[in-house]
């Protein structure tokens, strides 16, 4: 797969790679330099669910340590907390 580097330098992922990764924004990347070239590799990943169109997406490596049951836990206490009922009107 080829790719191009624009006038300002940036290299776009294409979106099948991004796709394959699980790669959205924010992700970081290690670039390391070697002898011939160079590799991107990924930095170690934050939260391994994200939502992707309203679905929450594993996109970690690790499936041990993924409490989906406390993740939900937390996502209905943010909820109930955005949903603070307004007093009577006056």
């Amino acid at each position: 797969m080829y790719i191009a580097i624009d006038r300002s330098g940036r290299v776009v992922i294409p979106k099948q790679v991004r796709d394959r990764f699980h790669l959205i924004p924010g992700t970081e990347l290690d670039l390391n330099i070697e002898a011939d070239g160079f590799r991107i590799t990924l930095v170690g990943r934050g939260e391994s669910l994200v939502r992707k169109q309203g679905v929450l997406v594993h996109h970690g490596d690790e499936t041990v340590n993924l409490d989906i049951s406390a993740y939900i836990d937390r996502e209905r206490e943010n909820r109930n907390l955005m949903m603070v009922a307004e007093g009577p009107p006056e």
